[in-house]
């Protein structure tokens, strides 16, 4: 006959205490996952470690009070190394259950990971327990309620992680919600506990229990149980109120010192105009702007963040598309982006903006938002465009007045040239700034010694004014006005030179024309004097001719008287006398001739007509501009040279232009001198010089210059005479035709290869 099972009951009060300490442990643990989760480092790990230990001890305690609160009929003892294995159980079922609540997510998986290695550590905690018993009798236990308790002990863990992952973060006070998951933790655990107890049965056994490391609880030994639990937990919630007590310190401290330091935030954005953003990808909805950037957009920040469209609509409308082409592009490449646009106010003010993005990405790799600052650039893009202005109108200041600006530092060797100054000296405006050496081979070899003169008066403190030609790359050559001033230091060394240069090439070149119309004038002059001196010398042939012809008759005279029969010798002598005379008197006159020119031939050299043409417009400007004439010329400008006498040639233009200008001064209508220069097929110089004046038939050319010679109204009536001698001493052709509707037109030719005469 099977003996019968013992029957065993409970005392309620322990029972009692066994779900106070397991209220008190499940609070212990919420409290501790808080510290755990707010922990890291090392100061994670050690959090970890101790709590765990805290809280295995508490759920270690309940378990052994509620077996003692188990009574049986027989002695029990238990084997105290097996109650230790039973305590490390405990103790890595807090590990895991702390480590997964500490996490900052906590997804299905991992809970129901926890909750099964919670679960399985708890269950391992009571049966390794209640192996640890040692009494004379055999335990037998439940099957179904042995899967009961562990599918209890899985559920219940998997409700106290979840309890304690959402209420870990509980900070002030004691945290009703707190207490409140703890005793519904502490109610839950021992479930697990008594169910497993009740699996269990026990049977007398004649066999005595092996009492080796086995020791017996007496009702002293479960008070030092219950109160080194309590101990513990206590210590374990002391340690982590002082740790949140120097924790809210310090967040405290830091938090004013963040309070602070988005003082000095805002203040250094309200100063620099800079406010900062952020934005989600999904919705690109705001989730943070700064006061500053209220501000700078106009927008009012009690109303709350403004949307994306209204950010949109406060976008200048020509930029707009810009604004959200940068956007896109940075959200489909996850990159950062950079952009200076416009923002057009409520009033109608414009303001430009230069805003940074930086994208913020998950775990994953996911966008998640942007964040960044906006920048108020309209002072300075005012700034620039007025830089600009003053810039443009500086460069065209020196451009209309062909001056240049220059900079030189003594010790850095570095130079600032204007664009005007490397057009000046013939240089590429983007090219490298050329150095001393490459400038001073560019300046004419007559001319360095004046630079060289100039900078050692830089070199000793004092102002330098010079003048000096450069030499292009094409041969030209520029004539340049520099003014310099040195800079000094504080202790009077030189350490830069400014200054400007000038081209002042035309000026030259007009003091030289000036000089050769100068010299042309007083050429001409002595060609006048020529003129009168040829028309004297016609005068004087006519009063030679008289002393001659008075000298031939008295010598017939003298002859008729000496060969009659009988001559008169006084009358024949007297006749001698005057022959004398007269021929004293035509060798006198002859004489004076020939000291009239005595200067001889003028020489040939290479002319340029179409400068001659110049020079002569030039000269009779006054002329022209008194009786209202319009000179226009045509010059071809491929004419070649021509050999020849320069002053004659300007005689001839001069004579022509002249007589243009006598035939319109008082004619009506259009007054207009048209001078063309042109390359025939003879490879001759052809030059016209046409009138709108009352003009004669072509046919009528002979009667004019014949005209001239004979008649003089106004002068010497030599000028075309003399030019048409002057042109066909040239070996060319001088010739006169019709104008249409009126006017005279007079044609030259000149031969570009003519030799001098022998």
């Amino acid at each position: 006959m099977a003996a019968a099972n013992l029957i065993g009951s409970y005392n309620y009060a322990l029972v009692a205490l066994s779900v106070l300490i397991a209220i008190f442990a499940s609070y212990a643990a919420l409290d501790l996952a808080s510290r755990v989760t707010a922990a890291g480092g090392w100061t994670r790990a050690v959090w970890l470690l101790g709590g765990a230990g805290a809280m295995g001890t508490g759920i270690w305690s309940m378990h052994y009070i509620g077996m003692l609160a188990f009574i049986l009929p027989i002695p029990v003892a238990y084997h105290w190394p097996t109650v230790l294995l039973s305590l490390l159980a405990a103790i890595l079922a807090s590990v895991v259950a702390l480590g997964v609540v500490s996490r900052r997510k906590m997804g299905a998986f991992r809970a129901l990971a926890g909750s099964v290695l919670m679960g399985a550590g708890i269950s391992s905690m009571h049966y390794i327990g209640m192996a640890a018993m040692r009494l004379p009798a055999v335990c037998r236990f439940d099957s179904f309620l042995v899967v009961l308790s562990v599918a209890s002990a899985v559920l219940i863990s998997l409700a106290a992680l979840w309890i304690t992952f959402h209420f870990r973060h509980e900070k002030t006070g004691i945290g009703w919600e707190k207490l409140a998951g703890a005793v519904v933790m502490g109610a839950a655990i021992p479930v697990m506990h008594y169910t497993g107890m009740a699996a269990a049965s026990f049977t007398p056994s004649g066999m005595p229990a092996d009492l080796s490391h086995a020791v017996s609880i007496t009702t002293l030994g479960t008070a030092g149980i219950a109160g080194v639990t309590f101990i513990v937990l206590g210590l374990a919630l002391l340690m982590s109120w002082m740790d949140r007590r120097f924790a809210a310190q310090t967040l405290e401290l830091q938090e004013e010192k963040l309070q602070r330091s988005e003082a000095y935030l805002a203040e250094a954005q309200r100063l620099t105009h800079t406010g900062s953003w952020a934005w989600r990808i999904e919705g690109r909805d705001a989730v943070h702007l700064s006061e500053e950037w209220y501000r700078i957009y106009g927008f009012d920040p009690e109303k709350g963040p403004p949307t994306f469209e209204e950010r949109l609509q406060r976008t200048h409308p020509e930029d707009r598309a810009k604004w959200q082409g940068t956007i896109e592009r940075a959200i489909t490449e996850k990159s950062d982006y950079e952009l200076e646009f416009r923002i057009l106010l409520p009033g109608g003010a414009v303001k430009y903006i230069r805003t940074v993005g930086h994208p913020v990405l998950n775990a994953s790799g996911d966008l998640v938002q942007f964040m960044g600052s906006a920048t108020d650039i309209t002072d300075r893009k005012r700034a620039e465009e007025a830089l600009r202005r003053s810039e443009n109108y500086l460069a065209e200041a020196q451009r209309l007045s062909h001056t240049g600006s220059w900079a030189w530092n003594v010790g850095t060797k570095r130079q600032f040239w204007s664009v005007e100054t490397f057009q000046i000296l013939g240089f590429e405006p983007n090219a490298t700034k050329p150095t001393r050496e490459s400038f001073l081979e560019r300046v004419h070899p007559d001319d360095r010694a004046s630079i060289e003169r100039a900078e050692t008066e830089l070199y000793r403190g004092n102002d330098a004014e010079y003048n000096y030609r450069i030499v292009l790359p094409d041969s030209s050559i520029k004539y340049i006005h520099s003014v310099a001033h040195p800079i000094s230091n504080d202790s009077g060394q030189v350490i830069e030179f400014v200054g400007t240069v000038m081209d002042v090439t035309e000026r030259k070149r007009a003091e030289e024309e000036r000089e050769r119309l100068r010299q042309a004038q007083a050429d001409l002059a002595h060609i006048n004097r020529v003129t009168t001196m040829g028309e004297l010398t016609a005068s004087l042939a006519h009063e030679v001719n008289q002393p001659i012809a008075a000298a031939l008759t008295n010598a017939n005279t003298c002859l008729r008287w000496l060969t009659r029969d009988h001559p008169d010798l006084n009358e024949a002598r007297e006749a001698a006398s005057r022959i004398v005379k007269d021929a004293t008197r035509a060798a006198d006159i002859i004489s004076r001739v020939r000291l009239l020119f005595k200067k001889g031939a003028p020489e040939r050299e290479s002319v340029d007509v179409n400068e001659v043409i110049r020079e002569m417009t030039v000269l009779l400007r006054g002329e022209t501009t008194r009786y209202n004439i319009s000179v226009g010329t045509e010059l071809a400008t491929d004419l070649p040279q021509v050999t020849g006498d320069r002053v004659q040639l300007q005689q001839v233009m001069m004579n022509l232009m002249i007589n243009g200008i006598e035939a319109m001064k008082d004619a009506d209508g259009t007054r207009e001198l048209a001078i063309k220069s042109q390359r025939t097929e003879k490879e001759e110089v052809l030059v016209s010089v046409s009138d709108t004046g009352v003009g004669l038939p072509p046919q009528q050319a002979d009667q004019i210059f014949k005209a001239f010679f004979t008649t003089k109204p106004h002068g010497t009536g030599m000028g075309l005479s003399i030019s048409r001698s002057i042109v066909e001493s040239h070996d060319g052709r001088l010739w006169a035709a019709e104008n249409s509707p009126r006017g005279t037109s007079f044609y030259f030719t000149l031969p570009t290869k003519a030799e001098a005469p022998e």
